[in-house]
Protein backbone atom coordinates (compact mmCIF):
# COMPACT_ATOMS: atom_id res chain seq x y z
CA UNK A 1 0.00 0.00 0.00
CA UNK A 2 1.08 3.55 -0.56
CA UNK A 3 2.90 5.16 2.26
CA UNK A 4 2.02 8.54 3.69
CA UNK A 5 4.07 11.60 3.00
CA UNK A 6 7.53 10.56 1.89
CA UNK A 7 7.34 7.01 3.27
CA UNK A 8 8.57 4.77 0.52
CA UNK A 9 6.40 2.06 -1.01
CA UNK A 10 7.62 -1.52 -0.87
CA UNK A 11 9.08 -2.84 -4.13
CA UNK A 12 6.88 -4.98 -6.35
CA UNK A 13 6.66 -8.41 -4.71
CA UNK A 14 6.72 -11.82 -6.38
CA UNK A 15 3.10 -12.32 -5.33
CA UNK A 16 2.02 -9.07 -6.98
CA UNK A 17 3.86 -9.99 -10.17
CA UNK A 18 2.16 -13.40 -10.16
CA UNK A 19 -1.28 -11.83 -9.58
CA UNK A 20 -0.74 -9.35 -12.40
CA UNK A 21 0.41 -12.14 -14.72
CA UNK A 22 -2.71 -14.19 -14.02
CA UNK A 23 -4.76 -11.41 -15.62
CA UNK A 24 -2.70 -11.68 -18.78
CA UNK A 25 -3.39 -15.42 -18.88
CA UNK A 26 -7.11 -14.76 -18.54
CA UNK A 27 -7.31 -12.16 -21.28
CA UNK A 28 -5.27 -14.27 -23.68
CA UNK A 29 -7.65 -17.19 -23.17
CA UNK A 30 -10.35 -15.02 -24.70
CA UNK A 31 -8.17 -13.52 -27.41
CA UNK A 32 -6.68 -16.79 -28.62
CA UNK A 33 -9.95 -18.65 -28.39
CA UNK A 34 -11.40 -16.27 -30.98
CA UNK A 35 -8.25 -16.17 -33.13
CA UNK A 36 -7.86 -19.95 -33.20
CA UNK A 37 -11.42 -21.22 -33.45
CA UNK A 38 -14.00 -18.61 -34.43
CA UNK A 39 -13.38 -18.40 -38.17
CA UNK A 40 -13.04 -22.18 -38.44
CA UNK A 41 -16.32 -22.61 -36.54
CA UNK A 42 -18.19 -20.17 -38.76
CA UNK A 43 -16.93 -21.50 -42.07
CA UNK A 44 -17.07 -25.23 -41.34
CA UNK A 45 -19.97 -25.62 -38.95
CA UNK A 46 -22.14 -22.60 -39.74
CA UNK A 47 -21.61 -22.77 -43.50
CA UNK A 48 -20.50 -19.15 -43.95
CA UNK A 49 -18.29 -18.08 -46.85
CA UNK A 50 -14.60 -17.79 -45.79
CA UNK A 51 -13.90 -14.88 -48.16
CA UNK A 52 -16.87 -12.85 -46.92
CA UNK A 53 -15.96 -13.51 -43.28
CA UNK A 54 -12.31 -12.63 -43.86
CA UNK A 55 -13.28 -9.28 -45.41
CA UNK A 56 -15.74 -8.65 -42.57
CA UNK A 57 -13.11 -9.41 -39.93
CA UNK A 58 -10.58 -7.11 -41.61
CA UNK A 59 -13.12 -4.27 -41.63
CA UNK A 60 -13.92 -5.01 -38.00
CA UNK A 61 -10.23 -4.73 -37.14
CA UNK A 62 -10.04 -1.31 -38.76
CA UNK A 63 -13.16 -0.28 -36.85
CA UNK A 64 -11.34 -1.38 -33.69
CA UNK A 65 -8.45 0.83 -34.72
CA UNK A 66 -10.89 3.75 -34.70
CA UNK A 67 -12.79 2.97 -31.51
CA UNK A 68 -9.82 1.83 -29.40
CA UNK A 69 -8.56 5.38 -28.74
CA UNK A 70 -12.15 6.50 -28.09
CA UNK A 71 -12.66 3.77 -25.47
CA UNK A 72 -9.22 4.52 -24.05
CA UNK A 73 -10.13 8.19 -23.73
CA UNK A 74 -13.27 7.21 -21.80
CA UNK A 75 -11.20 5.04 -19.46
CA UNK A 76 -8.68 7.83 -19.04
CA UNK A 77 -11.27 10.55 -18.33
CA UNK A 78 -13.67 8.79 -15.95
CA UNK A 79 -13.15 9.80 -12.33
CA UNK A 80 -11.01 7.44 -10.28
CA UNK A 81 -12.90 5.23 -7.81
CA UNK A 82 -11.85 3.77 -4.45
CA UNK A 83 -10.56 0.71 -6.33
CA UNK A 84 -8.39 2.88 -8.53
CA UNK A 85 -8.74 4.10 -12.08
CA UNK A 86 -8.22 0.85 -13.98
CA UNK A 87 -9.32 -2.15 -11.90
CA UNK A 88 -13.09 -1.50 -12.19
CA UNK A 89 -12.77 -1.37 -15.99
CA UNK A 90 -10.83 -4.65 -16.00
CA UNK A 91 -13.52 -6.37 -13.93
CA UNK A 92 -16.62 -5.18 -15.77
CA UNK A 93 -14.90 -5.45 -19.16
CA UNK A 94 -14.08 -9.09 -18.39
CA UNK A 95 -17.72 -9.85 -17.56
CA UNK A 96 -18.97 -8.31 -20.82
CA UNK A 97 -16.25 -9.97 -22.89
CA UNK A 98 -16.87 -13.41 -21.35
CA UNK A 99 -20.61 -13.22 -22.01
CA UNK A 100 -19.95 -12.13 -25.58
CA UNK A 101 -17.51 -15.01 -26.02
CA UNK A 102 -20.19 -17.54 -25.11
CA UNK A 103 -22.79 -15.98 -27.42
CA UNK A 104 -20.30 -15.92 -30.32
CA UNK A 105 -20.25 -19.71 -30.41
CA UNK A 106 -24.02 -20.06 -30.09
CA UNK A 107 -25.25 -22.19 -33.03
CA UNK A 108 -27.95 -20.74 -35.25
CA UNK A 109 -30.87 -23.08 -36.01
CA UNK A 110 -31.61 -24.34 -39.49
CA UNK A 111 -34.53 -21.93 -39.78
CA UNK A 112 -32.26 -18.86 -39.51
CA UNK A 113 -31.48 -17.33 -42.90
CA UNK A 114 -27.91 -17.00 -44.14
CA UNK A 115 -27.95 -13.14 -44.15
CA UNK A 116 -29.14 -13.20 -40.54
CA UNK A 117 -26.25 -15.49 -39.64
CA UNK A 118 -23.76 -13.05 -41.17
CA UNK A 119 -25.27 -10.10 -39.31
CA UNK A 120 -25.36 -11.94 -35.98
CA UNK A 121 -21.84 -13.35 -35.99
CA UNK A 122 -20.18 -10.24 -37.42
CA UNK A 123 -21.97 -8.10 -34.81
CA UNK A 124 -20.80 -10.43 -32.04
CA UNK A 125 -17.25 -10.24 -33.35
CA UNK A 126 -17.31 -6.44 -33.28
CA UNK A 127 -18.80 -6.41 -29.76
CA UNK A 128 -16.20 -8.90 -28.60
CA UNK A 129 -13.38 -6.70 -29.97
CA UNK A 130 -14.72 -3.59 -28.23
CA UNK A 131 -15.24 -5.36 -24.90
CA UNK A 132 -11.75 -6.89 -25.13
CA UNK A 133 -10.37 -3.36 -25.44
CA UNK A 134 -12.10 -2.49 -22.15
CA UNK A 135 -10.03 -5.25 -20.55
CA UNK A 136 -6.74 -5.02 -22.39
CA UNK A 137 -6.10 -1.26 -22.35
CA UNK A 138 -6.70 -0.76 -18.60
CA UNK A 139 -4.73 -3.92 -17.80
CA UNK A 140 -1.53 -2.72 -19.46
CA UNK A 141 -2.13 0.92 -18.56
CA UNK A 142 -2.09 -0.11 -14.90
CA UNK A 143 1.55 -1.22 -15.18
CA UNK A 144 3.13 2.17 -14.28
CA UNK A 145 0.84 2.39 -11.21
CA UNK A 146 2.14 -0.88 -9.75
CA UNK A 147 5.75 -0.70 -10.98
CA UNK A 148 7.67 2.57 -11.01
CA UNK A 149 11.17 1.60 -12.20
CA UNK A 150 12.18 0.12 -15.53
CA UNK A 151 13.51 -2.97 -13.73
CA UNK A 152 10.18 -3.57 -11.97
CA UNK A 153 8.29 -3.02 -15.24
CA UNK A 154 10.60 -5.53 -16.93
CA UNK A 155 9.85 -8.12 -14.27
CA UNK A 156 6.09 -7.57 -14.30
CA UNK A 157 5.67 -7.30 -18.07
CA UNK A 158 7.99 -10.23 -18.86
CA UNK A 159 6.15 -12.54 -16.47
CA UNK A 160 2.76 -11.27 -17.68
CA UNK A 161 3.72 -11.89 -21.30
CA UNK A 162 5.11 -15.32 -20.40
CA UNK A 163 1.96 -16.40 -18.57
CA UNK A 164 -0.22 -14.79 -21.25
CA UNK A 165 1.62 -16.76 -23.92
CA UNK A 166 0.97 -19.90 -21.88
CA UNK A 167 -2.73 -19.01 -21.91
CA UNK A 168 -2.69 -18.72 -25.68
CA UNK A 169 -0.96 -22.08 -25.97
CA UNK A 170 -3.35 -23.78 -23.51
CA UNK A 171 -6.40 -22.62 -25.47
CA UNK A 172 -5.13 -24.31 -28.62
CA UNK A 173 -3.98 -27.45 -26.85
CA UNK A 174 -7.09 -27.88 -24.70
CA UNK A 175 -9.39 -27.10 -27.63
CA UNK A 176 -7.80 -29.34 -30.26
CA UNK A 177 -6.52 -32.14 -28.02
CA UNK A 178 -9.16 -32.39 -25.27
CA UNK A 179 -12.46 -30.63 -25.93
CA UNK A 180 -13.03 -31.33 -29.63
CA UNK A 181 -11.98 -35.03 -29.58
CA UNK A 182 -14.01 -35.81 -26.43
CA UNK A 183 -17.11 -33.69 -26.99
CA UNK A 184 -17.49 -33.95 -30.77
CA UNK A 185 -19.67 -37.03 -30.25
CA UNK A 186 -22.32 -34.66 -28.89
CA UNK A 187 -22.04 -32.52 -32.00
CA UNK A 188 -19.32 -30.08 -33.03
CA UNK A 189 -21.54 -27.08 -32.32
CA UNK A 190 -21.77 -28.08 -28.67
CA UNK A 191 -18.06 -28.79 -28.53
CA UNK A 192 -17.26 -25.29 -29.76
CA UNK A 193 -19.74 -23.79 -27.30
CA UNK A 194 -17.87 -25.58 -24.50
CA UNK A 195 -14.60 -24.07 -25.74
CA UNK A 196 -16.11 -20.56 -25.70
CA UNK A 197 -17.76 -20.97 -22.30
CA UNK A 198 -14.59 -22.44 -20.76
CA UNK A 199 -12.41 -19.62 -22.10
CA UNK A 200 -14.88 -17.02 -20.78
CA UNK A 201 -15.00 -18.57 -17.30
CA UNK A 202 -11.21 -18.87 -17.09
CA UNK A 203 -10.87 -15.26 -18.22
CA UNK A 204 -13.08 -13.94 -15.42
CA UNK A 205 -11.41 -16.08 -12.72
CA UNK A 206 -7.85 -15.03 -13.53
CA UNK A 207 -8.62 -11.37 -14.13
CA UNK A 208 -10.29 -11.32 -10.72
CA UNK A 209 -6.94 -12.36 -9.24
CA UNK A 210 -5.37 -9.24 -10.76
CA UNK A 211 -8.19 -6.97 -9.59
CA UNK A 212 -8.10 -8.29 -6.02
CA UNK A 213 -4.37 -8.58 -5.39
CA UNK A 214 -2.89 -5.67 -7.38
CA UNK A 215 -3.25 -2.21 -5.89
CA UNK A 216 -2.55 0.94 -7.91
CA UNK A 217 0.26 2.03 -5.60
CA UNK A 218 2.00 4.74 -7.60
CA UNK A 219 -0.16 7.73 -8.45
CA UNK A 220 0.81 9.17 -11.81
CA UNK A 221 -0.07 12.65 -13.04
CA UNK A 222 -3.36 12.59 -14.89
CA UNK A 223 -5.03 14.96 -17.33
CA UNK A 224 -8.24 14.53 -19.29
CA UNK A 225 -7.84 13.90 -23.00
CA UNK A 226 -9.98 14.18 -26.10
CA UNK A 227 -9.74 12.87 -29.65
CA UNK A 228 -7.87 16.04 -30.50
CA UNK A 229 -5.39 15.15 -27.77
CA UNK A 230 -4.88 11.73 -29.31
CA UNK A 231 -3.92 13.27 -32.66
CA UNK A 232 -1.65 15.75 -30.90
CA UNK A 233 0.08 12.91 -29.06
CA UNK A 234 1.13 11.35 -32.34
CA UNK A 235 2.25 14.72 -33.66
CA UNK A 236 4.20 15.76 -30.57
CA UNK A 237 5.69 12.44 -29.48
CA UNK A 238 8.44 11.72 -31.99
CA UNK A 239 9.18 8.39 -30.28
CA UNK A 240 5.60 7.12 -30.44
CA UNK A 241 5.51 7.33 -34.24
CA UNK A 242 8.55 5.12 -35.04
CA UNK A 243 7.51 2.70 -32.29
CA UNK A 244 4.02 2.33 -33.75
CA UNK A 245 5.05 2.06 -37.42
CA UNK A 246 7.88 -0.37 -36.68
CA UNK A 247 5.73 -2.62 -34.48
CA UNK A 248 2.83 -2.71 -36.96
CA UNK A 249 5.15 -4.04 -39.67
CA UNK A 250 6.86 -6.50 -37.35
CA UNK A 251 3.62 -7.92 -35.91
CA UNK A 252 2.08 -8.15 -39.39
CA UNK A 253 4.90 -10.50 -40.35
CA UNK A 254 4.64 -12.56 -37.18
CA UNK A 255 0.84 -12.79 -37.50
CA UNK A 256 1.11 -13.97 -41.11
CA UNK A 257 3.45 -16.78 -40.11
CA UNK A 258 1.75 -17.86 -36.88
CA UNK A 259 -1.78 -17.65 -38.34
CA UNK A 260 -0.85 -19.62 -41.44
CA UNK A 261 0.70 -22.41 -39.39
CA UNK A 262 -2.81 -23.78 -38.79
CA UNK A 263 -3.47 -23.72 -42.55
CA UNK A 264 -0.13 -25.35 -43.21
CA UNK A 265 -0.83 -28.19 -40.84
CA UNK A 266 -4.35 -28.57 -42.21
CA UNK A 267 -3.18 -28.97 -45.80
CA UNK A 268 -0.06 -31.03 -45.00
CA UNK A 269 -1.87 -33.79 -43.12
CA UNK A 270 -1.51 -37.35 -44.36
CA UNK A 271 -4.80 -37.14 -46.28
CA UNK A 272 -3.73 -33.85 -47.84
CA UNK A 273 -0.08 -33.54 -48.88
CA UNK A 274 1.01 -36.64 -46.94
CA UNK A 275 3.68 -34.75 -44.96
CA UNK A 276 2.41 -34.53 -41.39
CA UNK A 277 0.38 -36.87 -39.20
CA UNK A 278 -2.81 -35.15 -38.07
CA UNK A 279 -2.82 -36.85 -34.65
CA UNK A 280 -1.87 -34.11 -32.19
CA UNK A 281 0.78 -32.72 -34.56
CA UNK A 282 -0.55 -29.18 -34.19
CA UNK A 283 -0.37 -29.53 -30.40
CA UNK A 284 3.17 -30.90 -30.67
CA UNK A 285 4.17 -27.83 -32.66
CA UNK A 286 2.91 -25.42 -30.01
CA UNK A 287 4.44 -27.40 -27.14
CA UNK A 288 7.90 -27.19 -28.69
CA UNK A 289 7.53 -23.71 -30.20
CA UNK A 290 6.11 -22.13 -27.05
CA UNK A 291 8.91 -23.66 -25.00
CA UNK A 292 11.26 -21.34 -26.89
CA UNK A 293 8.97 -18.39 -26.24
CA UNK A 294 8.72 -19.33 -22.58
CA UNK A 295 12.50 -19.48 -22.19
CA UNK A 296 12.87 -16.03 -23.75
CA UNK A 297 10.21 -14.48 -21.53
CA UNK A 298 11.26 -16.21 -18.31
CA UNK A 299 14.89 -15.15 -18.57
CA UNK A 300 14.28 -11.77 -20.21
CA UNK A 301 14.95 -9.75 -17.07
CA UNK A 302 18.20 -11.64 -16.38
CA UNK A 303 19.29 -11.23 -19.99
CA UNK A 304 18.78 -7.45 -19.87
CA UNK A 305 21.33 -7.29 -17.03
CA UNK A 306 23.96 -8.71 -19.38
CA UNK A 307 22.86 -7.32 -22.75
CA UNK A 308 21.42 -3.83 -23.41
CA UNK A 309 17.66 -3.88 -23.88
CA UNK A 310 17.86 -2.23 -27.30
CA UNK A 311 20.18 -5.00 -28.54
CA UNK A 312 17.75 -7.67 -27.41
CA UNK A 313 14.90 -5.86 -29.15
CA UNK A 314 16.98 -5.61 -32.31
CA UNK A 315 17.73 -9.34 -32.12
CA UNK A 316 13.98 -10.08 -32.12
CA UNK A 317 13.79 -8.71 -35.69
CA UNK A 318 16.78 -10.71 -36.94
CA UNK A 319 15.57 -13.81 -35.09
CA UNK A 320 12.24 -13.72 -36.92
CA UNK A 321 13.88 -13.15 -40.30
CA UNK A 322 16.20 -16.14 -39.79
CA UNK A 323 13.28 -18.28 -38.64
CA UNK A 324 11.17 -17.37 -41.70
CA UNK A 325 13.97 -18.43 -44.03
CA UNK A 326 14.63 -21.62 -42.06
CA UNK A 327 10.96 -22.63 -42.04
CA UNK A 328 10.64 -21.99 -45.77
CA UNK A 329 13.72 -24.04 -46.63
CA UNK A 330 12.97 -26.93 -44.29
CA UNK A 331 9.73 -27.78 -46.10
CA UNK A 332 11.66 -28.68 -49.24
CA UNK A 333 13.45 -31.46 -47.33
CA UNK A 334 10.37 -33.06 -45.77
CA UNK A 335 9.65 -36.59 -46.95
CA UNK A 336 6.21 -38.10 -47.36
CA UNK A 337 4.95 -40.25 -44.46
CA UNK A 338 8.00 -39.30 -42.35
CA UNK A 339 5.45 -37.85 -39.96
CA UNK A 340 7.17 -37.61 -36.57
CA UNK A 341 10.52 -36.30 -37.82
CA UNK A 342 8.74 -33.78 -40.08
CA UNK A 343 6.57 -32.50 -37.22
CA UNK A 344 9.55 -32.14 -34.84
CA UNK A 345 11.70 -30.37 -37.47
CA UNK A 346 8.95 -27.83 -38.17
CA UNK A 347 8.32 -27.29 -34.47
CA UNK A 348 11.99 -26.77 -33.62
CA UNK A 349 12.41 -24.19 -36.36
CA UNK A 350 9.17 -22.56 -35.25
CA UNK A 351 10.45 -22.34 -31.68
CA UNK A 352 13.12 -19.89 -32.85
CA UNK A 353 10.36 -17.68 -34.25
CA UNK A 354 8.47 -17.83 -30.97
CA UNK A 355 11.63 -17.11 -28.96
CA UNK A 356 12.28 -13.94 -30.94
CA UNK A 357 8.61 -12.99 -30.78
CA UNK A 358 8.59 -13.43 -27.00
CA UNK A 359 11.51 -11.06 -26.57
CA UNK A 360 9.82 -8.52 -28.82
CA UNK A 361 6.55 -8.72 -26.86
CA UNK A 362 8.21 -7.89 -23.56
CA UNK A 363 10.47 -5.22 -25.04
CA UNK A 364 7.60 -3.44 -26.78
CA UNK A 365 5.49 -3.46 -23.59
CA UNK A 366 8.25 -1.78 -21.59
CA UNK A 367 8.89 0.64 -24.44
CA UNK A 368 5.33 1.97 -24.46
CA UNK A 369 5.69 2.73 -20.73
CA UNK A 370 8.90 4.61 -21.51
CA UNK A 371 7.21 6.45 -24.38
CA UNK A 372 4.45 7.50 -21.99
CA UNK A 373 7.09 8.98 -19.72
CA UNK A 374 8.63 10.74 -22.71
CA UNK A 375 5.27 12.25 -23.63
CA UNK A 376 4.96 13.65 -20.12
CA UNK A 377 8.51 14.98 -20.38
CA UNK A 378 7.80 16.82 -23.64
CA UNK A 379 4.26 18.11 -23.11
CA UNK A 380 3.61 17.90 -19.39
CA UNK A 381 0.48 15.86 -20.08
CA UNK A 382 0.18 12.22 -19.22
CA UNK A 383 -2.49 10.03 -20.87
CA UNK A 384 -1.60 6.48 -19.91
CA UNK A 385 -4.78 4.87 -21.23
CA UNK A 386 -4.33 6.48 -24.64
CA UNK A 387 -0.67 5.51 -24.84
CA UNK A 388 -1.29 1.93 -23.80
CA UNK A 389 -4.26 1.65 -26.15
CA UNK A 390 -1.70 2.11 -28.91
CA UNK A 391 -0.42 -1.40 -28.18
CA UNK A 392 -3.89 -2.88 -28.60
CA UNK A 393 -4.51 -0.73 -31.67
CA UNK A 394 -1.20 -1.80 -33.22
CA UNK A 395 -2.03 -5.45 -32.67
CA UNK A 396 -5.40 -5.09 -34.38
CA UNK A 397 -4.03 -3.16 -37.36
CA UNK A 398 -1.27 -5.74 -37.77
CA UNK A 399 -3.86 -8.52 -37.57
CA UNK A 400 -5.92 -6.83 -40.30
CA UNK A 401 -2.87 -6.48 -42.58
CA UNK A 402 -1.95 -10.12 -41.96
CA UNK A 403 -5.48 -11.33 -42.72
CA UNK A 404 -5.45 -9.50 -46.04
CA UNK A 405 -2.14 -11.05 -47.06
CA UNK A 406 -3.24 -14.49 -45.85
CA UNK A 407 -6.46 -14.22 -47.85
CA UNK A 408 -4.50 -13.37 -50.98
CA UNK A 409 -2.11 -16.25 -50.33
CA UNK A 410 -4.85 -18.84 -49.83
CA UNK A 411 -6.57 -17.62 -52.99
CA UNK A 412 -3.34 -17.64 -55.01
CA UNK A 413 -2.51 -21.18 -53.81
CA UNK A 414 -5.88 -22.44 -55.08
CA UNK A 415 -6.40 -24.57 -51.98
CA UNK A 416 -9.64 -26.55 -51.71
CA UNK A 417 -11.98 -25.92 -48.80
CA UNK A 418 -12.48 -28.50 -46.07
CA UNK A 419 -15.87 -29.74 -44.92
CA UNK A 420 -16.83 -31.69 -41.84
CA UNK A 421 -19.23 -34.49 -42.82
CA UNK A 422 -21.32 -35.97 -39.98
CA UNK A 423 -21.66 -39.74 -40.30
CA UNK A 424 -24.77 -41.39 -38.87
CA UNK A 425 -25.46 -44.95 -37.76
CA UNK A 426 -28.10 -47.10 -39.53
CA UNK A 427 -30.65 -46.07 -36.89
CA UNK A 428 -30.03 -42.39 -37.68
CA UNK A 429 -28.01 -41.56 -34.55
CA UNK A 430 -24.79 -39.56 -34.78
CA UNK A 431 -21.62 -41.66 -35.14
CA UNK A 432 -18.71 -39.34 -35.91
CA UNK A 433 -17.48 -36.63 -38.26
CA UNK A 434 -15.21 -37.10 -41.26
CA UNK A 435 -13.24 -34.23 -42.78
CA UNK A 436 -13.10 -34.09 -46.57
CA UNK A 437 -11.72 -31.71 -49.18
CA UNK A 438 -14.38 -30.03 -51.27
CA UNK A 439 -13.55 -29.30 -54.90
CA UNK A 440 -15.58 -29.13 -58.12
CA UNK A 441 -18.83 -30.02 -56.29
CA UNK A 442 -17.28 -33.21 -54.91
CA UNK A 443 -16.06 -34.31 -51.49
CA UNK A 444 -12.61 -35.88 -51.94
CA UNK A 445 -11.02 -38.39 -49.55
CA UNK A 446 -7.78 -40.35 -49.95
CA UNK A 447 -7.71 -41.91 -46.50
CA UNK A 448 -9.02 -45.49 -46.56
CA UNK A 449 -10.28 -45.50 -42.96
CA UNK A 450 -12.30 -42.32 -43.55
CA UNK A 451 -13.57 -43.71 -46.85
CA UNK A 452 -14.93 -46.83 -45.15
CA UNK A 453 -16.72 -44.71 -42.54
CA UNK A 454 -18.34 -42.43 -45.11
CA UNK A 455 -19.46 -45.41 -47.19
CA UNK A 456 -21.57 -46.64 -44.27
CA UNK A 457 -23.80 -43.56 -44.55
CA UNK A 458 -26.14 -43.63 -47.56
CA UNK A 459 -26.73 -39.86 -47.50
CA UNK A 460 -23.32 -39.38 -49.20
CA UNK A 461 -23.94 -41.77 -52.10
CA UNK A 462 -22.54 -40.18 -55.26
CA UNK A 463 -21.31 -37.12 -53.37
CA UNK A 464 -17.96 -38.43 -52.10
CA UNK A 465 -15.09 -39.66 -54.24
CA UNK A 466 -12.04 -41.68 -53.23
CA UNK A 467 -8.74 -40.59 -54.80
CA UNK A 468 -5.35 -42.26 -54.45
CA UNK A 469 -3.07 -39.30 -55.06
CA UNK A 470 -2.28 -36.46 -52.66
CA UNK A 471 -5.04 -33.89 -52.74
CA UNK A 472 -2.76 -30.85 -52.44
CA UNK A 473 -0.34 -30.15 -55.27
CA UNK A 474 3.29 -29.22 -54.64
CA UNK A 475 2.75 -25.93 -56.46
CA UNK A 476 -0.09 -25.01 -54.10
CA UNK A 477 2.06 -25.76 -51.06
CA UNK A 478 4.98 -23.76 -52.49
CA UNK A 479 2.74 -20.71 -52.92
CA UNK A 480 1.34 -21.18 -49.40
CA UNK A 481 4.83 -21.43 -47.87
CA UNK A 482 6.03 -18.41 -49.85
CA UNK A 483 3.21 -16.22 -48.50
CA UNK A 484 3.66 -17.66 -45.03
CA UNK A 485 7.41 -17.27 -44.60
CA UNK A 486 8.85 -15.06 -47.38
CA UNK A 487 6.26 -12.25 -47.35
CA UNK A 488 7.03 -11.30 -43.70
CA UNK A 489 10.77 -10.83 -44.38
CA UNK A 490 10.60 -7.40 -46.09
CA UNK A 491 8.12 -6.26 -43.44
CA UNK A 492 10.61 -7.12 -40.67
CA UNK A 493 13.52 -5.49 -42.50
CA UNK A 494 11.68 -2.19 -42.96
CA UNK A 495 10.48 -2.33 -39.33
CA UNK A 496 14.05 -2.80 -38.11
CA UNK A 497 15.32 0.12 -40.19
CA UNK A 498 12.63 2.43 -38.75
CA UNK A 499 13.45 1.36 -35.20
CA UNK A 500 17.22 1.77 -35.52
CA UNK A 501 17.04 5.15 -37.22
CA UNK A 502 14.33 6.84 -35.17
CA UNK A 503 13.96 5.29 -31.71
CA UNK A 504 16.31 6.47 -28.95
CA UNK A 505 14.64 5.97 -25.53
CA UNK A 506 17.24 3.74 -23.93
CA UNK A 507 20.39 4.04 -21.85
CA UNK A 508 21.45 7.45 -20.59
CA UNK A 509 18.91 9.28 -22.77
CA UNK A 510 15.97 7.63 -21.04
CA UNK A 511 17.59 7.76 -17.57
CA UNK A 512 18.00 11.54 -17.88
CA UNK A 513 14.37 11.93 -19.04
CA UNK A 514 13.07 9.84 -16.11
CA UNK A 515 15.17 11.80 -13.62
CA UNK A 516 13.79 15.09 -15.00
CA UNK A 517 10.21 13.81 -14.73
CA UNK A 518 10.75 12.79 -11.10
CA UNK A 519 12.29 16.20 -10.33
CA UNK A 520 9.31 18.04 -11.84
CA UNK A 521 6.88 15.89 -9.90
CA UNK A 522 8.67 16.62 -6.64
CA UNK A 523 8.65 20.32 -7.34
CA UNK A 524 4.93 20.29 -8.11
CA UNK A 525 4.12 18.32 -4.96
CA UNK A 526 3.40 15.13 -6.88
CA UNK A 527 6.10 12.58 -6.09
CA UNK A 528 6.11 8.88 -6.82
CA UNK A 529 5.27 7.92 -3.24
CA UNK A 530 2.39 10.23 -2.38
CA UNK A 531 -0.65 11.92 -3.76
CA UNK A 532 -0.31 15.65 -4.57
CA UNK A 533 -1.31 17.89 -1.70
CA UNK A 534 -4.40 20.04 -2.03
CA UNK A 535 -5.31 20.98 -5.59
CA UNK A 536 -1.83 21.66 -6.84
CA UNK A 537 -1.30 21.53 -10.53
CA UNK A 538 0.22 18.26 -11.75
CA UNK A 539 3.40 18.02 -13.74
CA UNK A 540 3.65 21.04 -15.98
CA UNK A 541 0.17 21.65 -17.46
CA UNK A 542 -1.69 18.44 -16.51
CA UNK A 543 -4.77 19.06 -14.37
CA UNK A 544 -4.92 17.17 -11.07
CA UNK A 545 -7.97 15.41 -9.83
Amino acid sequence: MAGKGNEKIKPLSAGEIAAYSMGSLGSQFSNNCVNAFFLVYLCIYQGLNPLIMTIAFVLAKFWDAINDPILAAIVNNVKKSRLGRYRPWIFFGALINAMTLVVMFFPMGQGVSTPARYVFYISMYVLWGMSFTLVDVPFWTMLPTIANSTEERNKASSMAKLIGGLGGFLVGMVGTSIVLPNFSKYGMNKAYMIIGASAGAIMIIFLLVTVIFNKEKYPVPHSNVSLKTIIELFKSNDQLRPYAFSLVLYLSGVNIASSQILYLYTYCYEDGANLIDSTYSYTLFWIIACTGQGIAMFFYNQITKKIPRQKIYEFSFWGCIISYILLFVIFFFLKEKNYLINAIAIALSGSFLMLASGMNQIGSTVMIADITDYGEYKTGKRADSIMFSVSTLIGKIASAVAMLIIGIGISAAGLPTISDLPVTNPDGTYNCSVSAFYKDDKYLINNEEKWELIQSDSQYDGKVEFVKENLISKDSLTVLRAYMFLMPIPLCIVALIIYKRKYRLYGKVYDDIKAEIDRRRMESGFDKYSQPSGKKENVMKGNGE
